[in-house]
């Protein structure tokens, strides 16, 4: 079964939202795992622009989803807007943006999503519909709230 994890509370500012997602790259880079990653139109190139300013230590090999064929299928991360769905075997998809993605109704089953959610109201509002349809998949969800005290139950 697919897991589902929630990362709520990420900061909603443009850069703060961008540093932790370029964080998250870097650790599921550097675990070997095959990500796609889900996010807006309009943020596509300054995500792409933050994961090159990293330090060479968290260096994120990654492409766009427009790139050629072939760096697509042996990049370890891909970027591409929600309306794109997964190319080749992608263990892990992050959804960095408030809509559902509507591939993942159909054949699409990741072992793993990751649903980024900020702390804007509109966002949490939406998040909130997007864990109703995980579970109705049958995928049950986990919240990582980022603002909660250590031991915390979170909830979405």
């Amino acid at each position: 079964m697919t897991q589902v994890a929630f990362h709520l509370n990420v900061p909603a500012a443009p850069q703060g939202w961008r540093a932790y997602l370029c964080r998250l790259l870097a650790k599921a880079h550097a675990s070997r795992a095959r990500v796609w990653v889900a996010v807006a139109d309009d943020e596509l190139t300054a995500l792409d622009e933050a994961l090159w300013t990293l330090p060479a230590d968290d260096f994120v090999p990654h492409v766009r989803y427009d790139a050629p064929a072939l760096l697509v299928q042996r990049s370890p991360i891909v970027l591409a807007p929600p309306t794109v769905p997964p190319q080749g075997q992608r263990g892990v998809v992050v959804n960095a943006q408030p809509q559902w993605l509507n591939w993942l109704d159909q054949a699409v089953q990741p072992a793993r999503v990751i649903e980024i959610v900020s702390t804007d109201d509109e966002a949490k509002a939406a998040a909130r519909q997007r864990w109703r349809r995980y579970q109705q998949l049958g995928w049950e969800p986990q919240a990582h709230d980022r603002a909660a005290r250590a031991g915390a139950p979170a909830q979405a």
